[in-house]
């Protein structure tokens, strides 16, 4: 059987398990490229699920739960269904396993009294394994395995009260920036469905974007949970390697440890951050994960003792990376958020970035090291072709020296970049370094399908171990935003996202910021998006 028809019959036989009452009956024409609202049309979801899904942040899910307005199961039974129907309009699902889940649920309804866990469906990128499901990886070769455990993260979960359901699309072995391979074929964008959702955790970032669930779980070596949650105006995180267990877990590269994948929370609102990293690392994931730093959850942190406990913090905007400067919409949200930041008392510099071309170019040779061998030996199990790789075909393997020299250059990059974080000092009025930067989620909004993506704006988090969140901040707007005349460029690189940016073709596609931190700063960067967010929201109202 070809590559072709071997993933034909895998979603032929894995859609059986779709409940008929959950099809719908009439979806939208193909022409219609704003779905985002879609699930709250009549007769789609009932009352009492829309009532569930549409409004909710998870804190006030969680309470609603505890106060016992709803029980486990009708939760998650609200979730299935909107899940389903955000499949029917993204092609966002890889694996559904509702049947399972609402058992889950039953036990938790019936156990409520005697461990007070509440739930909170969570989905899950599919390269998370949950025992007995089907399981991937996103390659034609891998169809027909099934996970014969369960990721240390899942377990984690279901320890804490969580029920999974669901599973979603990602990038062709997580290599670049759009949810799509020739498994189960190319997640569109709810707010427009003309342009990609991003990647590799593009699945997750529809998904929750059309609130088939509040809270799910992606991974990120070079953007792939920020961006997603960027291209859906979603909240998430980026944490340092390992904060969030990541063991049993399936990646690709596996033993690339120079620059790591990490995992991290895509929600629909600012607390569902603190949240899942509360709950996480409240189940001590170091005595699971060999890897995990022993480090608790830190009120302290959280509360920013290290940054003056909050009262006036100093952000510094990276206005332009000097390799590709910002598409209208982003420079609007920051000049926005700056405001609202001075507004709210604190203090605002310009940031010049520490040599970002250098950085990119760091990063990418560290995903090529092996010279595209990991991802050829995957499609060749089943033929398939390579789809939209970041991975040069021509680029070839290093050494073990060149290796070595290459980590030896990083380390120094990175050492060179705290000390120049550190010398900001000089600059602000806290008597402090800066507290965080604030950078563009991307270059450009989110590009038509196949299109080119700068990933130098979220990477050097990923070579400097930093964490970083998800701000939500704009739309595109024909109005707002229109192109600008320019006839000098940074680079091709430059070029080509200006080239490519079309205020009309990409209108109402989310711009999202980054707040961007030190290494193992999570609860700090979760508390400063908190203050930015709700002075943003301050300043607009």
């Amino acid at each position: 059987m070809t590559w072709q028809g071997t993933a034909s019959q895998f979603l032929q036989e894995r859609d059986k398990a779709i409940p008929s009452e959950y099809l719908l009956t009439l979806p939208p024409a193909e022409d219609v490229i704003d779905v985002k609202d879609y699930p709250t049309l009549p007769g789609i979801l009932s009352p009492l699920e829309l009532e569930i899904t549409q409004s909710l942040t998870v804190t006030e899910l969680l309470e609603a739960i505890r106060a016992g307005k709803y029980t486990a199961v009708q939760v998650t039974q609200a979730f299935c269904h909107r899940a389903t129907v955000a499949h029917q309009l993204t092609n966002c699902l890889t694996e559904f396993f509702f049947d399972k889940a609402t058992l889950r649920a039953k036990e938790l309804d019936d156990h409520f009294q005697k461990t007070g866990k509440t739930v909170v469906p969570i989905s899950l990128k599919d390269q998370i394994e949950v025992e007995g499901t089907a399981f991937t990886m996103s390659y034609v070769g891998w169809i027909g395995n099934k996970a014969k455990h369960n990721a240390v993260i899942a377990d984690i979960l279901l320890a804490q009260g969580a029920v999974l359901y669901c599973r979603t699309n990602m990038s062709q072995g997580l290599w670049f920036g759009e949810g799509y391979n020739n498994v189960y074929g190319r997640t569109l964008n709810p707010f427009n469905r003309n342009v990609t959702c991003g990647g590799s955790s593009g699945g997750e970032g529809a998904l929750i974007g059309l609130r088939g669930s509040l809270l799910g779980v992606g991974s990120d070596i070079g953007g792939s949970v920020r961006i997603p949650a960027a291209y859906q105006a979603l909240y998430g995180v980026r944490g340092s390697y390992a904060r969030i267990p990541y063991c049993k877990a399936s990646n690709s590269c596996e033993g690339q440890e120079m620059v790591r994948s990490v995992l991290g929370p895509l929600t629909v609102s600012v607390d569902g951050l603190k949240t899942f990293y509360q709950a996480v690392l409240g189940a001590k994931p170091w005595e699971l994960d060999p890897w995990t730093p022993r480090m608790p959850w830190s009120d302290g942190a959280y509360n920013l003792v290290e940054h003056g406990g909050g009262d006036k913090l100093c952000f510094a905007i990276m206005w332009d990376d000097g390799v590709v400067k910002p598409c209208p919409p982003y420079e609007r949200g920051m000049k926005e958020v700056k405001e609202a930041l001075l507004g709210a008392g604190h203090e605002v510099i310009d940031w010049t970035p520490y040599k970002s071309a250098e950085a990119r170019d760091l990063l990418m040779r560290f995903f090529t090291a092996d010279g595209g061998y990991d991802l050829k030996k995957q499609l060749a199990l089943s033929g398939e072709p390579q789809l939209g790789s970041i991975l040069d075909r021509g680029t070839p393997e290093l050494s073990a020296h060149e290796l070595f020299d290459l980590c030896y250059r990083r380390s120094a990059f990175v050492k060179n970049s705290l000390d120049y974080w550190n010398a900001t000092v000089n600059q602000t009025s806290t008597g402090r370094p800066v507290d965080a930067i604030i950078a563009p989620a991307s270059g450009g909004p989110p590009q038509p399908h196949d299109g080119f993506m700068w990933l130098g704006y979220t990477g050097f988090c990923n070579l400097n171990d930093y964490t970083s969140s998800i701000l939500p901040v704009a739309q595109v707007d024909p109005e707002l935003d229109p192109k600008p005349a320019r006839s000098e460029f940074h680079g091709d690189d430059d070029r080509k996202t200006y080239n490519q940016y079309d205020p009309v073709f990409m209108k109402g596609a989310p711009c999202s910021l980054q707040i961007i931190g030190k290494k193992y700063e999570e609860e700090a960067v979760i508390r400063m998006t908190e203050i930015a967010d709700a002075a943003l929201k301050k300043y607009r109202a």
